[in-house]
């Protein structure tokens, strides 16, 4: 079974380049365009790993961060 990776990203350009390579990899990948987004796809998909920008609208990535503490 592929490990799960969600992308926290507000990026287009970020977000396809790296989901490419991701998915290339193996890797079942899941995109989140805000921290909110994020944030509850963290919740409810558990992924293995999350790859979470930092500096984003609405919700940045410290913050999302927090919430999950």
């Amino acid at each position: 079974m592929a490990k799960k990776i969600l992308l926290v990203e507000d990026e287009e350009i970020m977000i396809n380049l790296l989901e490419k390579k991701l998915v290339g990899e193996g890797y079942e990948v899941s995109v989140a365009r805000d921290g909110g987004e994020g944030l509850q796809k963290i919740k409810e998909a558990k992924p293995d790993l999350v790859l979470l920008d930092i500096i984003m609208p609405k919700m940045g990535g410290f913050e999302v961060m927090a919430e999950l503490q």
